[in-house]
């Protein structure tokens, strides 16, 4: 243990307390970062489509009419969890507008297409053509450039 003195101690838990009183009146919206929400909002919509598509796909067949199926779908895990990672993506796609302006915030939205491919191709065995690889390639330097042309 390293030998203080008294005033160095005094003038380092001040330090600290000052520290600790500023952390916690940050604690709330202004703490967490708008790329956190951001992510947070991307990640949750992405895995609310795949846990959703994984109920759908492990439900019985449609009827007719479709409002007859509604009940079972509702019934699975599956898509009740997709539809909860919804609503968290919602409320943090929620504070992000609230911090930053809409026309730079939304085309990170563009995000969910890529994710989506990613996870299909790579969880649901769907195939990805290089096409659609390539479209997803101009997405993310669209992403890029609009991140680099922040005003905010």
């Amino acid at each position: 243990m390293a030998k203080l003195q008294g005033g160095r101690v005094t003038q380092s838990l001040v330090d600290f307390a000052t520290f600790n009183l500023r952390f916690q009146m940050r604690i709330g919206a202004s703490m967490v970062p708008n790329w956190l929400l951001i992510v947070v909002s991307v990640v949750a919509g992405v895995g609310g489509q795949v846990s959703i598509k994984w109920g759908v796909s492990h439900a019985p067949p449609f009827k007719l009419p479709f409002m007859a199926s509604l009940p079972a779908l509702f019934q699975s895990p599956l898509t009740l969890l997709g539809l909860g990672l919804y609503g968290l993506g919602a409320v943090s796609w929620i504070a992000v507008l609230k911090r930053m302006d809409l026309s730079h915030a939304y085309p990170f939205l563009a995000l969910n297409f890529v994710l989506i491919a990613l996870v299909s191709g790579f969880f649901l065995g769907e195939a990805i053509p290089p096409l659609r690889w390539a479209g997803l390639g101009l997405i993310c330097c669209g992403i890029v450039l609009v991140s680099f042309g922040a005003t905010s």
